[in-house]
């Protein structure tokens, strides 16, 4: 944010009178200078939040790292341990009042590369078993295809279901410059 800027920002009473008005080109140029100084004052807010941000999402890395390092040392131990109880009863569960240790059985399954498997499966002449997903072409259908009436029609009369008109909304946007 330069000098200017800051200048606009400090002096904003005007901006606060509810009876204020852009009337001529010269409160236009004023309304505008205060205007990009405040979108100035927002990317210097958006800077400085992202910095912070960078800063806590890698110090929380690090501590999770670390913590991850300390929860594998346990899970080892919690292992030993409940093997050894697994020797005189296989249903062995450690419980204390902080928690529990068991183990659970994940059934068979397969793993798919669906890449592979769909390259295969046409290889081997089994396309009813690939899935096709339908979509519209729609850069193609907008050149074929326009609006009479509230339908989509073509040349020939055919109309799609599906398609409504969009109407044409104009929207005000501001865009003041970085630098002078």
């Amino acid at each position: 944010m330069d000098a200017l800027e800051k200048y606009d920002l400090e002096n904003d009473e005007e901006v606060s009178k509810p009876n204020f008005e852009i009337a001529d080109l010269s409160s236009a140029t004023w309304a505008m200078r205060k205007y990009r100084a405040l979108a100035a004052k927002d990317d210097e807010l958006k800077k400085v939040a992202l910095e912070q941000k960078e800063s806590i999402d890698a110090w929380l890395e690090s501590k999770l790292q670390a913590n991850q390092y300390s929860r594998a040392f346990f899970e080892g131990l919690f292992a030993d341990y409940l093997t050894k109880l697994r020797k005189d009863d296989p249903k062995a569960r450690i419980e204390t009042p902080f928690g529990t240790v068991s183990t659970r059985k994940t059934p068979t399954g397969v793993n798919w590369s669906d890449e592979t498997v769909v390259q295969s499966l046409e290889k081997q002449g089994l396309n009813d078993l690939i899935n096709i997903k339908k979509t519209p072409d729609k850069k193609q259908i907008k050149k074929q295809f326009y609006f009479v009436k509230g339908r989509y029609v073509n040349d020939e009369g055919q109309i799609i279901d599906g398609a409504s008109e969009k109407e044409s909304v104009e929207n005000l946007i501001v865009k003041p410059t970085k630098e002078i």
